[in-house]
């Protein structure tokens, strides 16, 4: 494995950027530097002192693994979360279509890994927890895998009825068309001794009649290895009413978390960039026409459906139903950290912005922040692409430039000669020594000089034939230039994007194994300051 320094990316944020090598320039957003154990120790003393029903949190975990067919596996560890000092290590994701984007699966092994560090650093229990974000309703954005048709990166869609597309993504149930998204997958994919193994796994876990939030639990507890992490689906009655103060919080007192969200945006939008933007409230709500957000237009409360709606009703939903509250980006990690003792957050570069935004809120809502920790972010670097990175002197980063761009910065790095110019030299030799010999010619015979013009038209369409032979043999090396750079950016930088953004693991799974989560335990860093490209 070799790292990347992220500033050889152009994709990476400035606050991302400087979140990464200058933590003092954020430390007011953040608290402290992830990598300090000294700040490490003092959020995990907060964490630990903050009151929670950690006896509830274990019985609703324990009903829905069990709901998921997960109970057996994750027992030991979601026992583990009952004991008054054990902190979890959260990560969270929306449900991707087959386990969505590598990014996925980085953020999941990320929070393994640095849950077994905190763990072993501070002595006490670790327990890493998948957040599964299924409340959003944007279908589009999740039913989706990112593949390759040989060299072209393709997205394997699922196109759910129309029935479904109002609701939230979790509650979602698959229908027969999730049969020919896996059929897609099963063509695309080639054959290799890993592929019934896989699309077994696929098969079994996304079945029609099943819950989105059901398959895509099922899988990646599969693919990162059974029993590995604890999956909760916030989407509960239960863990709502566990949460209500959040919600009650945020009814009573809109307006307070509205102007210390809008501050701290303003403040960083000096220097920096906002993720959020600011708006009132950060509630939806579930109802019989959809989730719909609650606004404030002109002072007054009102769905986005255009129905109004006042805080005494909203409290009285709430304590009748609290599960048909649901929070939005901003309160969403409030409500998570009230749930969970949840010592470190693993978070992409995006979310990252989000909380530099959040601080003040934690604080509004007397929740302990968490150690926000970056996830991996990397490459897989297969052979056959390395071999190209080599013979051309090219890294990652290269790629994000344009494949014409790059076509001919490796051109012209790689021609030792200009064509056109060396045989326009040379052939100026032939025109002197034709030219040097006709009054030799003309001196024996005047009649000869048209058999030396002759001549020397000869000269130069053999000439011109050898330079057309090469030139064609220039282009044809080009075009398999163009080819192999063409192949290498669809492998690791899909349509513009990083190879995590956009590809499945269902690519590498089929051509290195199911075990591909182990092999990338064992080699990816918790040092995550930096891109790591991980060679296959």
């Amino acid at each position: 494995m070799r790292r990347i320094p992220y500033s050889s990316f152009e994709s990476f944020s400035t606050l991302f950027q400087n979140f990464i090598s200058s933590p003092d320039t954020l430390s007011n957003w953040f608290g402290g530097d992830y990598r300090d154990t000294e700040f490490r120790k003092e959020r995990i003393d907060a964490v630990l002192t903050a009151d929670r029903d950690r006896a509830a949190l274990v019985s609703v975990l324990r009903r829905q693994a069990a709901e998921w067919g997960l109970l057996d596996t994750s027992a030991p560890l979601i026992a583990r979360l009952e004991a008054p000092d054990t902190l979890a290590v959260v990560t969270g994701q929306q449900l991707g279509l087959f386990g969505g984007p590598l990014y996925t699966l980085f953020k999941t092994l990320s929070a393994i890994q640095i849950s077994a560090k905190m763990e072993e650093e501070s002595g006490k229990a670790c327990v890493p927890v998948f957040w599964l974000e299924g409340e959003d309703h944007d279908v589009a954005e999740i039913a989706w895998a990112g593949l390759l048709d040989g060299d072209d990166p393709v997205r394997v869609e699922y196109a759910p009825d129309s029935a479904e597309r109002g609701t939230a993504t979790g509650r979602m149930v698959l229908d027969s068309n999730v049969l020919d998204a896996l059929d897609r997958v099963d063509q695309l994919l080639q054959p290799t001794d890993f592929k019934p193994d896989l699309m077994e796994a696929l098969r079994s876990a996304w079945v029609p009649g099943r819950r989105l939030i059901h398959a895509f639990a099922v899988f990646m507890d599969r693919l990162v290895g059974p029993g590995r992490v604890v999956f909760i689906s916030p989407d509960d009655a239960e863990l709502k009413a566990l949460g209500a103060h959040v919600f009650e919080h945020e009814i009573n007192d809109w307006s307070g978390s509205l102007s210390r969200l809008e501050a701290a945006s303003s403040q960083i939008a000096e220097r920096w960039h906002t993720q959020v933007t600011p708006s009132a409230t950060n509630l939806f709500l579930h109802t019989d026409t959809g989730r719909q957000g609650v606004k404030v237009v002109d002072g007054a409360l009102r769905l986005s459906d255009g129905n109004p709606v006042t805080e005494a009703e909203l409290l009285d939903r709430l304590a009748s139903d609290p599960g048909s509250f649901s929070p939005n980006v901003v309160l969403r990690p409030l409500l998570q950290d009230t749930l969970l003792p949840t010592a470190a957050y693993v978070a992409g570069p995006g979310e990252i912005a989000y909380f530099a935004q959040f601080r003040s809120l934690y604080a509004w809502a007397d929740v302990p922040m968490p150690i926000i920790w970056p996830r991996s972010g990397g490459t897989l670097l297969e052979g056959r692409i390395d071999k190209i990175l080599q013979r051309y002197a090219l890294d990652v980063p290269d790629f994000e430039d344009q494949l014409e761009r790059l076509f001919r910065r490796v051109v012209v790095a790689n021609m030792d000669v200009d064509l056109d110019d060396a045989f326009s030299e040379a052939g100026k030799h032939i025109h002197e020594a034709v030219n040097a010999i006709k009054p030799v010619v003309s001196g024996v015979d005047k009649s000869l000089l048209g058999a030396a013009e002759a001549t020397r038209a000869s000269f130069m369409k053999d000439w011109n034939k050898l330079k057309q032979r090469v030139v064609k043999a220039e282009r044809s090396q080009q075009d398999i230039v163009c080819t192999q750079l063409r192949r290498a950016q669809a492998n690791l930088m899909p349509n513009g994007l990083l190879q995590e953004r956009f590809l499945s693991p269902l690519y590498f799974l089929n051509k290195y194994g199911m075990d591909l989560s182990d092999r990338l335990l064992d080699t990816l860093s918790t040092d995550t300051d930096a891109h790591q490209v991980v060679s296959l």
